[in-house]
């Protein structure tokens, strides 16, 4: 690696011994650390896409997709700035010599505070949804980050305008940048006020009632937040030399890019995880839960008023799922089965089950009454429990439409069932 030259090294120490000041070279532990953090850059690159690739499933969508992929791109943004500011990799003729380019609009600007921006985006459209019963969608939503975004703008433009001994510049016998105080102390006042905002917003939205444990995620990014900016903050101006110093250095960017993965980790982990190894069964605990808790309107779904006989409530969670409008979800969620008779086995955790069947229906139920034999059993001593949602492990049987005979409460129970249609386009079994 380039930034390992022991001749370029060896005038770095003796330009700073000439200033009075003690530098350390850059070694295997700064390759091990631009390495390090690469490789978990390049898996949250490949996490940052599968999040797309999905964001149409429910509880994907609702984490805010493309807003999390804007928030990988801002860390990966701020771990190159890191890579720069912090001196791991050789500056000359490369074009990180570009300080304010590197080290203040993409580092400062563009990754922490839009790491800020963004955590703030998504605790407001909680406190939006949950608090204030309003749309996080629309112009009045995105006004607070339309300005914000100006105030950056503004700041930068006025930054860029100063020269550059008053600002950020590239100091070639040290090959590293260096950073004016005065200004210094601007960004950080920056920086923090956008904190507190983040900090300001996440305690308005402590005490919601979510389904998913939203308020505690944001709680945690705000935390996380803080605590990179109150390290930063401290090394900054306690050892504003840190860059000449390898275990102050190495520990800055570690903690820098740990706490962002957690920050990012924190949010998408489950949902990914659910996404791509336990797809459908995952999505039907989630719809459960939403029915449960009551809050479709919160999540952008529709509530239903529809009847549901025999104690499921499996025509409302249809309904929930029918709201999202993606048509692979609803696939996924029904278990589409094609009309047909006879006998069908259905696999359910490697244990198969086998029942009579005619005439399949592929459709979620809007209606449910039980007949033994072709005769209608009493709905005194009848609790039927067709559910797509709340499938019991210990049942006796078990399939897509999940007949339990614990449930039924008859001293018989005959296996010829049968599904018909009516006027109503409902289903009889």
């Amino acid at each position: 690696m380039g930034f390992l030259d022991p001749i370029l090294e060896q005038q770095r120490i003796d330009a700073a011994a000439l200033l009075n000041m003690k530098l350390e070279p850059r070694t295997s532990g700064d390759l091990a650390v631009v390495i390090l953090l690469s490789v978990v850059y390049g898996i949250d690159l490949l996490a940052a896409l599968a999040l797309l690739w999905n964001r149409k499933y429910p509880p994907i969508k609702s984490k805010g997709p493309i807003l999390m992929a804007c928030l990988f791109v801002c860390s990966a943004l701020w771990f190159v700035g890191d890579l720069q500011v912090n001196g791991h990799v050789r500056l000359i003729n490369t074009v990180f010599t570009n300080c304010r380019g590197f080290g203040f609009w993409v580092r400062a600007l563009m990754g922490i505070c839009g790491v800020c921006a963004i955590v703030a985006l998504r605790s407001y459209a909680l406190h939006r949804v949950f608090k204030l019963n309003l749309s996080n969608r629309g112009f009045c939503f995105y006004l607070p980050l339309l300005v914000y975004i100006g105030c950056i703008l503004v700041y930068g433009i006025v930054a860029m305008a100063l020269h550059a001994s008053a600002s950020v510049e590239y100091m070639p016998l040290l090959d590293i940048c260096r950073m004016d105080e005065p200004f210094k102390i601007t960004i950080f006042v920056f920086i923090w006020v956008t904190a507190i905002f983040v900090g300001f917003i996440n305690w308005k939205i402590r005490n919601i009632k979510s389904s998913f444990n939203e308020s505690r995620e944001m709680a945690i990014a705000c935390g996380i937040v803080f605590v990179v900016l109150t390290f930063n903050t401290c090394v900054q101006f306690i050892h504003p030399h840190y860059p000449f110093v390898q275990r102050y250095r190495i520990t800055t960017t570690i903690l820098d890019h740990v706490c962002a993965n957690a920050l990012w980790w924190s949010v998408i982990a489950k949902p990914l995880y659910c996404s791509l190894f336990i797809r459908k069964r995952y999505l039907r605990k989630w719809v459960r839960r939403l029915r449960n808790d009551g809050l479709q309107r919160a999540y952008e779904i529709e509530s239903t008023d529809g009847t549901v006989t025999g104690g499921s409530r499996c025509n409302e969670d249809s309904t929930i799922i029918s709201s999202l409008g993606h048509k692979k979800t609803q696939q996924e969620f029904f278990y589409t089965n094609t009309p047909s008779t006879g006998n069908r086995q259905y696999k359910n955790d490697d244990t198969f089950y086998s029942v009579n069947t005619v005439a399949l229906p592929p459709v979620a139920l809007s209606a449910r009454r039980g007949y033994i034999n072709n005769s209608p059993a009493s709905s005194a001593n009848m609790t039927l429990a067709i559910d797509l949602m709340d499938v019991d492990p210990s049942s006796e049987l078990r399939s897509p439409y999940s007949l339990h005979k614990a449930s039924w409460h008859l001293p018989t129970l005959s296996d010829d069932f049968y599904w018909r249609g009516t006027d109503d386009d409902s289903h009889i079994l």
